[in-house]
């Protein structure tokens, strides 16, 4: 494949884990500024009533029984990392077409 696909697969999946991350930080409802019982409603809170991670991204309510629900949904976090896996892989891969380009130019070049 040539270096500009590559390219593209790195910045879109870039892109995308930026979106599916941005997503999740929505879905889990970090920017809520109403009370924990408002959106951790199934029993009653335990304490600390929440808790949250950046990566992975969790928003975990903590109930009285000791049980946790987490807010953000299932598919973000599998989805993040598959999705920055092909940015590395495209970045790598990216790298090395061109510098493969580079030597076989000045292979040729020293030769002839």
């Amino acid at each position: 494949m040539r270096a500009s696909r590559w390219f593209a697969v790195a910045f879109l999946s870039t892109v995308g884990a930026l979106i599916v991350y941005a997503h999740g930080f929505w879905a889990g409802r970090f920017l809520e500024l109403a009370p924990n019982s408002e959106y951790c409603v199934s029993k009653l809170l335990g304490f600390p009533a929440t808790s949250w991670t950046w990566l992975p991204l969790r928003h975990l309510c903590h109930w009285r029984d000791g049980t946790t629900t987490d807010l953000v949904p299932g598919y973000v976090n599998p989805l993040v990392i598959l999705l920055i896996v092909g940015a590395v892989t495209g970045t790598v891969m990216c790298a090395l077409t061109l510098i493969g380009r580079s030597s076989r130019g000045t292979d040729r070049n020293s030769t002839g």
